[in-house]
């Protein structure tokens, strides 16, 4: 996926769930939601994670990001990203912010760090 793909893919999530519409299938962003869902622990969804939170989006955004795809790739793929996510959390705070939104997944090895590396839930 190339870093143009990436930035729309990230800009539509955010206007997805910035929508004051009753969000659905049905809605012309859908797509960028149904990317997420079609491959959880693809390393475009920990991209599209990170290209998403840089962005700054407001709080409805952010809280969708940490129960949706991040909460998923570190169910599905959490072993896989593990030591990334724990290196992201220490370096960048809006990540380890992030992370207090996922709800406990993964085996208790993996949720273990995750719960060590983003600190305080929400």
């Amino acid at each position: 996926m190339t870093s143009e793909e990436l930035d729309r893919w990230a800009s539509a999530y955010i206007s997805f769930q910035l929508d004051g519409l009753r969000p659905s299938a049905a809605h012309p962003l859908w797509w960028a939601v149904e990317l997420f869902m079609s491959e959880p622990g693809a390393e475009r969804c920990w991209a599209a994670i990170l290209t998403i939170l840089a962005k700054e989006p407001p709080d409805p955004v952010i809280e969708m990001l940490a129960a949706g795809p991040l909460e998923d790739l570190i169910e599905y793929a959490g072993a896989r990203y593990i030591d990334r996510i724990e290196t992201e959390a220490r370096r960048n705070p809006a990540f380890r912010s992030l992370l207090g939104g996922v709800w406990k997944s993964s085996s208790p090895e993996i949720w273990g760090r995750v719960e060590a590396a983003r600190g305080e839930a929400w």
